[in-house]
């Protein structure tokens, strides 16, 4: 609010003769501008997280051996390692077995099948989201209004 300040009092003005002098007073004001700060409204910016559950479909792989016994009880003329047909590993069981004479016998052969099984599977896992609120406050005992309202998380 600007504020007078007179430089020089007033002085009182007589009414005399024609002749007689007439003193006059001269007053200057002046002026002095200020600047006065007033909060008329506030902003706020605050930050929610949210966590969410989400389902992740997983392909889960896995390799399982089935194992079959095969009897051979044949005679063979020598020892030989593990061959594979296919998928399948062939191990051969030797054994020696008493006859007139010692021969060698293939006892038996195991066979072992290697597969694949896929299975379809959902995981639930959290998955974190974060949202920003920002609210503003006209004057100051106002409520606090949201300024654009928060987009709900999908």
């Amino acid at each position: 609010m600007p504020d007078r300040q007179p430089t020089a009092p007033a002085a009182p003005t007589h009414i005399v003769a024609d002749d007689a002098p007439v003193r006059l007073a001269v007053v200057e004001e002046q002026i002095t501008v200020g600047v006065e700060r007033h909060e008329t409204g506030a902003v706020r910016v605050r930050k929610v997280i949210h966590d969410d559950i989400v389902d992740v479909p997983v392909t889960l792989r896995s390799e399982q051996v089935d194992i079959r016994h095969v009897p051979e009880n044949r005679p063979v003329d020598s020892e030989y390692g593990p061959r594979q047909v296919g998928d399948t590993w062939i191990v051969p069981v030797f054994e020696y077995v008493p006859v007139t004479e010692l021969r060698l016998m293939l006892k038996e052969e195991i066979h072992i099948t290697r597969r694949t099984v896929e299975q379809e599977v959902i995981h639930t896992v959290p998955v974190r989201k974060d949202t920003l609120i920002v609210e503003r406050r006209q004057g100051l005992a106002g409520e606090w209004i949201p300024d654009d309202p928060p987009a709900t998380p999908p």
